[in-house]
């Protein structure tokens, strides 16, 4: 049994579910940037996910808030 094999299939989701994944981010994110006080976030979000396709912690906390240390 080849576990890195298992385990690289696991990291990677097919297409199908990115593509669907990324419709509901960007319904997600036009919704939001039409709320009050959140446009600028919405946009930073969608940037670093949708564009930039970062997932991590430290991208997502710089675009939520941009003027923290």
């Amino acid at each position: 049994m080849d576990t890195t094999e298992d385990q690289v299939e696991a990291a990677e989701p097919p297409a199908k579910v990115k593509s669907v994944a990324a419709t509901i981010l960007r319904e997600f994110f036009q919704v939001l940037e039409k709320e009050e006080d959140l446009g600028d976030v919405a946009r930073g979000l969608r940037k670093v996910v949708l564009e930039e396709g970062i997932l991590h912690e430290s991208a997502i906390r710089a675009a939520l808030f941009p003027d923290a240390p």
